[in-house]
């Protein structure tokens, strides 16, 4: 935190928020059950209560999504399970950890 946004020698992140959302944990999409994220960050936002997705391409940024605000929680972590569900750590009192899956659809 600092009233500078430039200073000598260093290069401007490729992606910021103004105001800062506050990120905390951050994930990378590699999981099957929700193939239309691969390779997306997620990213934990405490100030602003939600998930971001991020998409990124070449090393580049893309479209950016709210996710899970509905939750109205800060968010402390976001991991990615070996199974592919999306796992969120609020700082609520209490915290909770919830578990994301694709709903299943019925024939």
């Amino acid at each position: 935190i600092s009233p500078h946004t430039t200073w000598p020698g260093m290069a401007l992140p490729e992606h910021y928020w103004v105001p800062s959302i506050a990120p905390s944990g951050l994930a990378i999409y590699e999981g099957a059950m929700f193939p239309e994220w691969s390779g997306a960050l997620l990213i934990g936002a405490l100030v602003s209560r939600e998930v971001r997705r991020l998409e990124v391409a070449n090393s580049k940024t893309g479209s950016e999504e709210t996710l899970f605000s509905e939750l109205n929680a800060r968010i402390r972590d976001v991991r990615v399970g070996p199974e592919g569900a999306i796992y969120i750590l609020t700082n609520a009192t209490p915290g909770e950890l919830i578990r994301v899956i694709r709903p299943q659809v019925q024939p």
